[in-house]
């Protein structure tokens, strides 16, 4: 019985994983801009990825080589500089759309974009559909962001500007310094990519943030 039920352990555990996303090849990453946003200066330094921002903003994207189920995030890393929310203003409205650290993961789905679609769509959403394989599509970027605000932590919305993008604050951060953005999902979700968005475009902010690593938890085998 003992050996049965070891036996059984060992089959459950060899569905998990643990997958290490590069941060120090920048060759694995591709740097997207937005048409009149000056974008942020990103290297690598020590073995980690470093992101510049000077009133700038412009995603990092990672495309798996094939969809990956991830259970759970784990992302540590560390920033200096400020991030200067408006006085009244709420983290994530006109004016303050801004965040140290937006970590997202792009979602499969059957959303797929049309002839017309492929030729008025703004860059950053033909970028997104390229992130699927040919026979499938996308259904959303999941952000897990941090914020300035404790009152915004727990808070989640879809973006007024588009029904691709959802955001759940996660981390608090009330001071620069090393900080952890850890979480687990429900249900695995079958993942396309990585979207990572760091911004100071919206409130003229300069910061820099250093991401030493990027590990996700995988799931393989029958849902």
């Amino acid at each position: 019985m003992r050996q049965t039920i070891t036996l059984i352990l060992l089959l459950a555990s060899s569905f998990a994983a643990a997958l290490e996303v590069p941060v120090d090849d920048l060759d694995s990453w591709t740097i997207l801009s937005f048409s009149n946003i000056k974008p942020n200066e990103v290297s690598v330094a020590e073995n980690a990825l470093l992101i510049e921002v000077r009133g700038s903003a412009s995603p990092l994207i990672y495309k798996f080589d094939r969809p990956q189920r991830i259970s759970g995030v784990n992302v540590r890393a560390r920033w200096q500089g400020a991030l200067k929310i408006p006085a009244g203003a709420v983290e994530g409205e006109k004016g303050a759309d801004d965040f140290v650290l937006k970590f997202g993961i792009v979602e499969a789905g059957k959303r797929r974009l049309n002839w017309f679609q492929r030729r008025v769509a703004a860059d950053w959403i033909k970028q997104l559909f390229k992130l699927a394989p040919e026979d499938s599509g996308v259904e959303r970027i999941n952000f897990l962001s941090t914020t300035q605000q404790k009152d915004r932590l727990g808070t989640s919305r879809q973006h007024p500007l588009s029904d691709l993008l959802y955001e759940s604050r996660i981390v608090y951060l009330d001071a620069p310094g090393s900080f952890e953005l850890k979480h687990d999902f429900p249900e695995p979700v079958e993942t396309l990519g990585l979207w990572v968005s760091v911004d100071g475009d919206d409130t003229g902010s300069n910061f820099d943030l250093r991401i030493d690593s990027i590990t996700l938890d995988t799931v393989s085998g029958s849902k």
